[in-house]
Parts: structure tokens; C-alpha cells; sequence
């Protein structure tokens, strides 16, 4: 394997990087989440929606954005600080040091912690705390939807103006996804080709 060293890559390498973590991770996310509900969403999406997905996500919604970030932080405080004070506070402990080879092991946190601030660590963490993430909110509103009475909240105008009340479980560039109440599956309807409105119906108080 051909190692690239940080130093030579330029910023349009970054930028290449980046696109591609982007693609990787919308993909992803996008096809546990909706493979949660039976959807195959590999047909219904294109490169464009995978890339602008995390980043939508994340600026609709700035609750998940701070806990996001919250749990990002978490994370790597643990691996490139916490981690290593825990083990040396442990491996004195006589206790330890019988169950465990302490050479050993300081050698592999030696070369953890030498690491311990790489970039590929970090977009690791990032991509299994965005994957989980994902997961979780889809398992959440599946047991949700289950469980309790699906209360519309968008209003679907058709061009032929006939209206249908919806609950929306996601969009992308080409097709809106949702839940018609009294039904146990997920409808993808294509917007240009089919809608003419869609609107927010307001909350019930």
C-alpha cells in the first residue's frame, strides 16, 4: 500500500478527500437509515443528494449539530488524552500488572499515543458517531411511527391540485419521502414530475 505523506498533499487534494468522505458517508447513512423502513434508497439518489446529505442534516437541525459535536468532543478527548491517563494510572496497580503484560501494552499506547491527533482517526470517529447517529433516528421514528397515530405534517399539492396530508420522513433533490396516515409503508413520490406545492402544515397545539 502507498503511503502519502500529509506534507505533499495540497489543498486541492484536501478537497478531493473531502468530496469523497462526503459521498461515502451521505451514501451510507442514507441507505441504513431508509433500509430501516424496507426503502432501497440507492435508487433514488444521486451523487449531488449523497454529498449535500450530511451537510443538510446537520444545518436543519442544530440539536443534533450541538450533540453531534458534544459526542465528537467526548470521543476524542478520550482517545488522545483520557485513554492514555487511564492506563497510566492503571498499569502501576499491582493488580494489573498480574493480569496484564504492561510492556506489552506500553508499547502499543506509545504508538496510539504518537497518533493520538491524526486526521484519518478523526474523520473515523466522526464517521462512526454520524453513522450511529443515523441509525438511531431511524430506529427511533420507526418504533414511534409503530407505536403511535401518524399525525400529518406536510401538505402534498399534486398537479392535477388534488391534496394529500403526509407525515415526511426525508427529501432529496428528486423524491420526497413519507408516510400516509393509516399506512405501514413508505411512499416515494418524484417532486418534478409530480408536485406542484409542498407545504408545512402548522403544529397542533
Amino acid at each position: 500500500m502507498i503511503k502519502i505523506e500529509k506534507d505533499k498533499l495540497g489543498l486541492q487534494d484536501y478537497f478531493y478527500i473531502g468530496y469523497l468522505y462526503l459521498i461515502i458517508l451521505g451514501i451510507i447513512s442514507d441507505a441504513i437509515f431508509y433500509g430501516i423502513f424496507g426503502v432501497s434508497y440507492l435508487n433514488y439518489t444521486t451523487i449531488l443528494d449523497a454529498l449535500i446529505s450530511p451537510i443538510s442534516l446537520l444545518t436543519d437541525n442544530w440539536k443534533i449539530s450541538v450533540f453531534l459535536a458534544f459526542m465528537f468532543w467526548l470521543m476524542r478527548m478520550y482517545f488522545t488524552k483520557w485513554m492514555f491517563t487511564f492506563y497510566k494510572y492503571l498499569r502501576v496497580k499491582k493488580w494489573y500488572q498480574k493480569v496484564y503484560n504492561v510492556e506489552k501494552w506500553d508499547k502499543k499506547y506509545a504508538a496510539l499515543e504518537k497518533k493520538k491527533n491524526n486526521i484519518e482517526g478523526m474523520m473515523f470517529i466522526f464517521f462512526l458517531l454520524f453513522i450511529s447517529m443515523r441509525t438511531g433516528m431511524g430506529i427511533g421514528m420507526k418504533q414511534k411511527f409503530a407505536n403511535e397515530e401518524i399525525i400529518p405534517n406536510f401538505t402534498l399539492v399534486f398537479k392535477d391540485n388534488t391534496r394529500l396530508d403526509v407525515r415526511k420522513v426525508g427529501q432529496n433533490s428528486a423524491y420526497f419521502f413519507y408516510f400516509i396516515p393509516g399506512e405501514t409503508v413508505i411512499t416515494a413520490t418524484p417532486i418534478s414530475d409530480n408536485l406542484k406545492q409542498i407545504k408545512v402544515l402548522p403544529k397542533k397545539k
